[in-house]
Order: C-alpha cells, then structure tokens, then sequence
C-alpha cells in the first residue's frame, strides 16, 4: 500500500531574450510513497531546529528527484522538506530517500 505525495518545485524565473522579466513557474509532479509516518522517528527527532516542528517522516524508495529546495503536499498541506539518503543495510544497492516534511513556526 503507499500513499501518494505531491512534489512542488518553483523555479525562477529570471530575464528572457530581450532582457524582459520572465515569470517563475511551478511544477507539482506526484510521487507514491512507500510509507507516510507522523511525527519523527527517535533517530530523527533532535533533526528539528529552532521554531520547526517534524509533522511527517515520508519513506519514498525508489529515490525521486527529490531536493530541500522542493516542498512536498501531504494530505492536502504544503511541508518544507529536508532529504536524507538512505541505503539498504544490507549490502545491496537499493536505495531510497527519508524525507522529513517541517512545519515552520515562530
């Protein structure tokens, strides 16, 4: 079972040909997680700095396009992310990512 998550990517826009002000855009592209989980795990709770609160860990193998200048849609609501890599601890080369999406506050 996973559940899906919406990547939100916002790139800028900068100057077109003539020096004219093109506008920015933003792409949203779904991504299935393999697992939505509240909170952060024990290993990951002192990640959380000043003012942020860890609302979800998010298990996504295998590893998207995925960057801590991304935000991520879960459940309806926009979350500030911070990617780590994870790999198989046993010797294979799966891998995947555990994303930390954080509610900003203060």
């Amino acid at each position: 079972m996973s559940e899906e998550v919406i990547r939100i990517r916002k790139t800028p826009g900068g100057l077109d040909d003539n020096n004219d002000p093109a506008p920015s855009s933003t792409t949203r592209v779904p991504l299935k997680a393999k697992a939505v989980a509240p909170g952060a795990s024990t290993r990951n709770a002192s990640v959380a700095r000043n003012g942020e609160t860890i609302q979800f860990t998010v298990y996504l193998s295998p590893a998207p396009d995925l960057t801590d200048d991304d935000k991520l849609e879960i459940r309806g609501l926009e979350y500030a992310v911070r990617v780590l890599d994870w790999r198989s601890a046993f010797g294979t080369s799966r891998r995947g990512l555990e994303v930390l999406a954080v509610l900003g506050r203060g």
